[in-house]
């Protein structure tokens, strides 16, 4: 299962440039007395956490601006690049899980990598995968600290709950 291969890579780009241009319009209106005033059309809000549930347990986790700077100093890219690579289009667990806990650090105060990779451990005992912690956990971090438009993290939420039902 691949979300962002090469090829659909540049069109997932291409519709996330078009829906964050597509965001916000202003329309003008004129009032009775002549003069035109500035309307802006509300836009749609996005969640304000991914929540990741393991061990009785509900982590809330979303990326903070540092937290971003913090990660693309460590892997030296951006990190839509690492959002979907290597085989299979699904990153390394290690890489996965640093996502996780700079998204859960600031929500949930003085956890560890250590601490991170044992909730994994739970989730996993509970019935869930690399794959689910992807699909569920991981790609929504993204959609919820704004790295989609809102009209984007939505098609991909439907998306990813089709594939979960076909599991």
């Amino acid at each position: 299962m691949v979300f962002f291969d090469k090829n659909k890579e540049a069109d997932a780009m291409a519709a996330a440039v078009t829906a964050a241009n597509d965001m916000k319009e202003v329309t003008t209106e004129k009032q009775e007395n002549g003069t035109e005033q500035g309307k802006a059309v509300e836009m749609p809000k996005r969640k304000p956490f991914a929540i990741w549930e393991a061990g009785g347990e509900r982590y809330r986790l979303k990326l903070r601006t540092a937290a971003i700077v913090e990660l693309e100093s460590k892997y030296k890219t951006n990190l839509m690049n690492i959002m979907g690579t290597g085989e299979g289009g699904m990153p390394a667990l290690s890489v996965m899980l640093d996502v996780a806990h700079a998204a859960m650090k600031d929500w949930q105060h003085g956890i560890t990598k250590s601490e991170v990779q044992h909730i994994f451990e739970r989730y996993v005992d509970e019935g869930g995968s690399q794959l689910s912690f992807y699909m569920s956990v991981y790609m929504e971090i993204f959609a919820v600290s704004g790295f989609f438009s809102v009209n984007l993290s939505n098609q991909m939420q439907e998306a990813m709950t089709e594939a979960k039902e076909t599991m």
